[in-house]
């Protein structure tokens, strides 16, 4: 494809850009009649190069000249790629209404490059062009900055609780890929991915659980929450209670086995939800999050009821069992 001929598509409106770094391709190509992407000059490493060489002039004491910084620099000259993804749209709207129809074909666009690149991307900006005007935002890395307050949170507790997740990691290798699951649910940006995730993170858990009795099943006893997992969320001035085991454990079940998840796959005390799951699904994976940081630290500490000497201390279980209702 010419320069001229990419400029020109470039410029067509309305349209919304969707810029992400981390991800290479080869060519500008149309990916459908309205997703076309363009790769783009590298950012390169030159802000985390001037950064190591403060860093070590401050800390270390090193000697850096010019010559040291630039061939830094140079070495990540090509590094951070930079794809632009764009949605041509059909009829103009207001900038908020045109990112929203095209998010969908965006989020689409990145898996298959994800897939066809190898690699994991990140969205920096958006551009987004009605018929007129132009609009841009910055869209930077999300972070909670959580203080930990509260016993065991702070201090020495915290050091040796941080100390054990390590030393379990390393000689436990069930353990650590339970890790790992919850570090890529931490990374997942659809939040309804993430629920399914995180429920997938207390499945591995539950494993030695499960036997004949199901994920479910298995993983409130791995919680303690034989009797159901609770939750109310008030939105709005609308009430939501639901069993957040009940409705996670569900969509991970439908995600994995490909089909969609409905309202009718939940059972009538958690129908509902339904309504907080489609439009705010981040409370769900929050909840859900705190429970798998709570039984890593239990595991951690010996204490979970997922470690098969934990499982042998319960004769009465199958007796347990039988008292859930879903």
């Amino acid at each position: 494809m010419k320069k001229e001929e990419i400029e020109t598509h470039l410029k067509r409106r309305p349209a919304v850009h969707e810029l992400v770094i981390g991800a290479f391709i080869q060519e500008p190509l149309f990916y459908s009649d309205n997703i076309f992407a363009v790769p783009l000059k590298a950012i390169g490493y030159e802000m985390f190069a001037r950064y190591l060489v403060k860093y070590s002039i401050e800390i270390g004491k090193a000697n850096v000249d010019k010559n040291g910084i630039t061939s830094l620099i140079n070495q990540g000259i090509n590094s951070l790629p930079v794809i632009a993804i764009i949605c041509f749209l059909d009829k103009d709207d207001s900038p908020e209404n045109l990112e929203l129809n095209a998010i969908d074909d965006l989020l689409r666009a990145k898996e298959a490059l994800s897939w066809s690149s190898g690699e994991r991307m990140d969205t920096f900006g958006y551009l987004i062009l009605d018929s007129k005007n132009s609009f841009f935002r910055l869209t930077p890395p999300n972070s909670r900055k959580r203080t930990r307050l509260g016993f065991g949170n702070t201090g020495s507790d915290y050091l040796k609780q941080i100390q054990k997740i390590i030393e379990t990691s390393k000689n436990d290798e069930h353990f650590s890929y339970a890790l790992s699951i919850f570090k890529d649910a931490n990374f997942e940006s659809n939040q309804k991915f993430k629920i399914a995730r995180y429920f997938n993170c207390l499945e591995c858990l539950a494993s030695n659980l499960k036997k004949s009795i199901g994920s479910r099943k298995a993983v409130k006893i791995l919680l303690g929450l034989e009797n159901g997992a609770i939750s109310e969320i008030n939105i709005n001035g609308k009430k939501y209670r639901y069993d957040v085991i009940e409705i996670s454990g569900r969509i991970r079940d439908k995600l994995f086995h490909g089909k969609q998840f409905v309202k009718k796959d939940l059972n009538t005390k958690s129908r509902d939800a339904f309504e907080l799951y489609d439009n705010h699904p981040e409370k769900i994976a929050e909840s859900i999050q705190g429970y798998c940081e709570i039984e890593i630290a239990k595991w951690a500490n010996g204490a979970s009821n997922g470690i098969k000497n934990n499982y042998a201390q319960h004769p009465n279980i199958t007796n347990r069992i039988t008292n859930i209702n879903l």
